[in-house]
């Protein structure tokens, strides 16, 4: 190991001070302006020593060594400008006992760099203490190693059980949403921003591209979320720079339409450190995501968002200089390969058509074009969905009326039950005060015993009576219940008004489109299942008047 031995040799010495939150309760006697007051009082009881500069990191852990002040330190070190160091500490250097380790054995001697560590009584410029300084300074480096360690565990640990309770842990709020004043976990929604989320929800449905609702919040003037933190007070950076601006971008707007957190359920937990030593962040799979509902007020309701997830799921690329993507965008396939159909247009006589057909045909592999007119499949789809809402409209009244009868008839049955039991109760007590006389009079109960149980028996039967008289007041007033409606069927009812097809229609209520030819085309219906079992059940019910005759 090599030593600065030439300790009055023009000594430039430079004061190396750092603090971070490591420090926790000691932030106050490793201060900044602590290390400065101690190394200059060193310094001037040692008059070969010149202080010709001083390098700090505010806020800087010690885990790495990736830090301005330090990287400056260096770069002056290799010009010549210093050729010694003087921290309080150890620690103030750093906490990482592999990079200490080969800090103090290997970069400084190798470029005959004097370091003193005033309260650890190190210099490596002091042979007589070389022997032991080479045990005691690992050991001290491995305690600022441990230390760290430890506290970031523990702060791992906190956060996370703030992240389990559902509290917001964040720098910034997402936007749509800013912190609360009085309690900064807690999200509350920032109206101006909440808007504008809601009208990229909108568009999205409406078939417009991530791309093209970017290009028109810019041309519509509207500040990208970066920009309009800054506005708000906040120093906040972002990447989506286009000049001296930050400008909206597809990926904001992908970002926004896949956040859960704006249907009220704060998801933190997205991304993590690989560990207290190493900067360097790594995405954590969904399955790891912490997620906590009801947290804080929904800007998206849940049934928009999940239907947005559809969308993202079918869409494609929108056709160059289209801001959105095709009607049938993801939709439509192949009935004989079951490959999605793509689109294209012909143009002929001066006019374009617009064709769907099988991929798999035109790439040559085999299975027939199943070529359809998109005018001719919208015709055929707007008809077939026309039909299904107004199928589906007319249910509701339907179910209404068995509805009505059902649960009449289930709380008929269920107290004529109730009813049953109480007078198979009532003759059982009376038969018992039957057997008590007889048995009292052949002597095997005493008059008392006769006048204890019997009293007894008389208030089973009293009570018996009192709860029979309830049940026939409950048959006399049987009143209706309430309807409850499944929800699809309100989905389907918002569009009774139906002229045309959009895109928002398909996705919200269809889920695919089978071509087999012309004439022989399949829609697959969201909640298709759902239909198919409540049809089946409406016409396995007696209808009102036949019904009426049994209650």
């Amino acid at each position: 190991m090599f030593f600065y031995k030439e300790k009055n040799k023009d000594i430039r010495a430079a004061a190396y001070l750092r603090l971070s939150i490591e420090d926790g309760d000691k932030a106050e006697s490793n201060s900044i302006g602590n290390q400065r007051e101690l190394i200059r009082d060193f310094v001037a009881e040692r008059p070969e020593l010149h202080l010709v500069g001083e390098y700090a990191d505010d806020g800087y852990t010690g885990t790495n060594f990736e830090r301005p002040g330090f990287t400056q330190m260096m770069e002056d070190i290799k010009s010549g400008k210093i050729n010694c160091i003087i921290v309080k500490d150890l620690s103030r250097l750093g906490r990482n006992y592999i990079e200490m380790g080969k800090y103090l054995e290997q970069i400084f001697p190798m470029m005959g760099i004097r370091f003193i560590a005033i309260n650890d009584n190190y210099d490596n410029a002091n042979t007589e203490s070389s022997d032991s300084d080479s045990i005691v300074v690992p050991f001290k480096n491995l305690l600022n190693d441990s230390y760290c360690r430890d506290i970031s565990i523990k702060v791992r640990s906190q956060l996370d059980i703030k992240r389990r309770k559902g509290e917001f842990i964040g720098g910034y709020a997402m936007y749509g949403y800013c912190k609360d004043e009085r309690n900064k976990s807690r999200l509350v929604v920032d109206e101006y921003a909440a808007d504008v989320v809601r009208s990229i929800y909108r568009r999205k449905l409406e078939g417009m591209s991530a791309k093209a609702i970017a290009e028109q919040l810019n041309s519509e003037g509207v500040l990208a979320p970066s920009e309009y933190k800054r506005l708000c007070g906040l120093n906040y950076h972002s990447g989506f720079k286009a000049g001296t601006h930050a400008k909206w971008q597809a990926i904001q707007v992908l970002r926004i339409l896949k956040n859960e957190v704006y249907t009220g359920t704060m998801v933190q937990g997205k991304r993590q450190k690989i560990n207290y030593k190493i900067k360097k962040i790594r995405d954590v799979e969904e399955s790891g995501w912490i997620k906590v509902p009801n947290m804080h007020e929904a800007i998206i309701p849940q049934k928009l968002f999940d239907t947005v997830q559809e969308v993202l799921k079918l869409d494609t690329c929108a056709s160059k200089g289209q801001q959105t993507v095709n009607l049938f965008s993801g939709m439509v396939r192949c009935g004989g390969c079951r490959q999605n159909m793509v689109r294209r247009t012909v143009s002929k006589n001066g006019k374009k058509y617009v064709y769907l057909h099988c991929i798999t045909n035109h790439n040559g592999l085999g299975c027939s074009s199943h070529l359809i007119s998109e005018s001719k499949l919208a015709e055929v789809v707007l008809a077939a969905l026309q039909g299904k809402i107004q199928q589906i409209s007319g249910l509701e009244q339907r179910l209404d009326e068995i509805n009505e009868i059902h649960k009449n008839q289930r709380r008929l049955k269920s107290v004529e039950e109730h009813m049953k039991m109480l007078e198979q109760e009532e003759q059982k007590y009376q038969t018992l005060r039957r057997q008590l006389y007889e048995d009292m009079s052949s002597g095997i109960v005493s008059k008392d015993e006769y006048k204890e149980f019997s009293r007894s028996f008389n208030e089973k039967v009293e009570n018996i009576c009192k709860a029979k008289t309830e049940m026939n007041r409950q048959l006399d007033s049987l009143s209706n219940l309430d309807v409850e409606h499944l929800p699809w069927i309100e989905d389907f009812k918002s569009y009774q008004n139906l002229t045309s097809l959009n895109r928002r229609v398909l996705v919200e209520l269809v889920e695919s489109i089978t071509v087999y030819d012309k004439e022989h085309i399949h829609i697959q219906y969201r909640f298709d299942q759902e239909i198919r079992n409540v049809l089946e059940y409406c016409n396995s019910v007696p209808t009102t008047e036949t019904e009426g005759s049994t209650v």
